[in-house]
């Protein structure tokens, strides 16, 4: 029956499998001397913020969104650089090209319309050297997945990494020190070495206590689903604490769980939608209303907020949830069901009884305890709000149910929680609290919380990877990547022979020894004493 067996944890692996993290194709191109494509006679007086192109150039040279382009015409020979482009599509009519013309639209207005008529002459000019174009034969997307092969073979050979890898389960021994105290130059009761070092942040620790593991690292939730005869339209909604909810549904959809078979399976195929499993063809479930974090270009979806776990070491049909923010930051993380077949556990439960309902404001006797931002359901409503007072929910937004101003009765509300010693207002992740990190040797020293004295007695999960990308590293990809389109280009023609000083036999020789001088001083060895 299983097309692909999984033992319920993600296999370790990078943390955006399709990210050129080492090098670009743009870098590629830089090294193998590749000028950008021709330019392109615009085919329509531009918009303040948009060109147009015929469909024949569109296809031949190729335009990416995210792509930055160079523009110029008689009216303004110096021309603009570095406009991204924000949206490709058809123009519609009702603009000034009409029908028929692709439209390119930038991310800002830099336009002056009136320098770039058609009687202007207007170019348009990709600056990437490699494009998608249809009738090149060395494509970006060509480039782009030998840089994904050559960044997997760096990582292989040197034991190391320079992006961000996850490991999902990684079961370790506990090792303390007798007698079982603190001692002169040690204030720790016991240590875990982890695998791998430069670990970047602890996603879960989970601490083997004799019947169920203990979570002292990352804020958690459990979903059990008990009758996946009665899951049809069942719905489970999270917040990551500031008011945004992402809906995650039953149906056949790939951005939907499926309820087909059994609680095993079931919990498998949601969680491999949270963890937006490339496998199984899951997409990304974003938070409504979306928002982007620092540095990124994305919208935020689940999976990158939550690690999802099912079927390992909890039981049958039972999924772990875990806040990626870390230790007590996760217990901002709220979530509901409105489904009475999905048991929620491992959290804390908070409830409140309406008082009543005005405009988008829900007041009731008392919010204590519910999370400043977040979601609540009652029955089959499932509301999010982005502020509370003492005894009211502010800026309410209906999710999916009846109407806001139905809403009466016991909301409920489970939040994520972490079980550190002595709660959060005791615990947390310090020398002299529950647990500290040496990140850069990966060991984890327990002080206030520890696990039994049993073999595999603590469960990790982690992310770990050099923070710096070292100029020699992205030399050393670029080269392997370079090497890798030269073996290749006996009909795409990516470089002349013409009267170069250097065949490209000698290069690729010249290229591959500089490699063979570098790389090995970035092997990593394990050494056991």
């Amino acid at each position: 029956m299983p097309v692909v067996f999984s033992p319920g944890e993600p296999e370790t692996r990078p943390l955006d499998p399709t990210a050129t993290a080492y090098t670009t194709a743009q870098r590629v191109a830089d090294l193998l001397d590749i000028g950008p494509q021709e330019a392109i006679l615009m085919s329509a007086t531009a918009d303040t913020n948009a060109v147009y192109i015929t469909g024949t150039d569109f296809r031949n040279h190729g335009f990416t969104i995210g792509d930055k382009v160079r523009l110029y015409s008689d009216a303004d020979p110096f021309g603009k650089e570095d406009l991204e482009i924000s949206d490709i599509g058809p123009s519609t009519g009702g603009d000034s090209a009409g029908t028929g013309h692709v439209k390119i639209t930038f991310t800002t207005s830099p336009i002056t319309v009136s320098e770039y008529e058609v009687a202007d002459n207007g170019y348009v000019q990709n600056q990437a050297s490699f494009t998608n174009g249809k009738t090149r034969g060395m494509t970006k997307a060509k480039v782009d997945h030998v840089i994904l092969k050559m960044q997997d073979r760096i990582d292989n050979v040197t034991h190391n990494a320079w992006r961000p890898y996850l490991v999902s389960a990684e079961y370790i021994n506990f090792d303390t020190y007798k007698p079982y105290r603190r001692r002169y130059y040690t204030d720790y009761v016991g240590t875990a070495p982890l695998l791998f070092r430069n670990v970047q942040q602890m996603l879960r620790i989970e601490l083997w206590q004799g019947d169920d593991y203990r979570e002292i690292c990352g804020a958690e939730a459990r979903i059990k689903f008990d009758d996946v005869s009665n899951l049809s339209s069942a719905g489970i909604y999270i917040s990551t604490g500031n008011g945004s909810v992402a809906s995650l549904e039953q149906g056949t959809g790939s951005g939907q769980w499926r309820d087909d078979f059994d609680a095993t399976t079931v919990a498998q195929n949601f969680a491999d939608l949270v963890n937006k499993e490339d496998r199984v063809n899951k997409t990304t479930v974003e938070f409504s209303p979306s928002f982007k974090l620092e540095g990124s270009t994305s919208n935020v979806g689940v999976h990158n907020e939550v690690l999802a776990t099912a079927n390992s070491d909890y039981g049958t049909g039972v999924v772990k949830l875990t806040s990626m923010r870390q230790v007590k930051a996760g217990e901002t993380c709220s979530i509901v069901t409105t489904n009475s077949d999905i048991e929620i556990s491992q959290t804390q439960t908070n409830t409140a009884t309406v008082t009543s309902v005005s405009s988008t404001t829900v007041n009731v006797n008392s919010t204590t305890g519910f999370v400043n931002a977040g979601v609540c359901v009652k029955g089959d409503t499932v509301f999010r709000y982005l502020r509370k007072t003492a005894t009211s929910f502010l800026d309410c937004v209906v999710v999916t149910g009846s109407a806001l101003g139905d809403i009466s009765g016991t909301i409920t509300q489970e939040s994520f929680l972490v079980d550190l010693q002595g709660g959060s207002s005791s615990g947390d992740m310090a020398r002299l609290r529950d647990w500290w990190l040496d990140h850069e040797q990966g060991i984890v020293y327990f002080n206030n919380s520890y696990p039994f004295f049993e073999w595999n007695a603590i469960k990790v999960a982690y992310i770990y990877g050099e923070r710096y990308l070292e100029k020699a590293i992205e030399d050393i990809c670029t080269k392997m990547v370079a090497i890798e389109l030269l073996m290749a280009d006996d009909r795409s023609v990516l470089i002349p022979e013409g009267t170069q000083n250097v065949d490209l036999t000698s290069k690729i020789q010249l290229y591959q020894s500089e490699i063979d001088r570098t790389l090995p001083k970035y092997i990593e060895m394990v050494v056991f004493n």
